[in-house]
């Protein structure tokens, strides 16, 4: 079988805590990447659900990149306003 030589970007934390998991399950992040693109490529698929936001979901992650949220000063005072709603 050939090879291919893959280069890519990813976070410094992000790797290390899957690192991590990887080790734990007795993989390198090298056997970890092959079973994800095996299960790819088997089922035509990603192996695992991606949903898209919704309508009102991408507009309060609009909100939260723009500013417009509103804080609270304890988790009380934002139950209490989520309970007069």
């Amino acid at each position: 079988m050939s090879h291919t030589m893959l280069h890519t970007h990813i976070d410094t934390e992000i790797d290390a805590q899957a690192r991590l998991v990887f080790s734990n399950l007795g993989l390198s992040m090298d056997d970890a990447i092959t079973l994800f693109l095996t299960k790819v490529a088997e089922n035509k698929n990603i192996p695992f659900s991606v949903d898209l936001p919704n309508k009102e979901t991408l507009a309060a992650i609009e909100d939260a990149h723009n500013g417009k949220v509103h804080r609270y000063t304890s988790l009380d005072a934002m139950w209490a306003d989520l309970d007069n709603e």
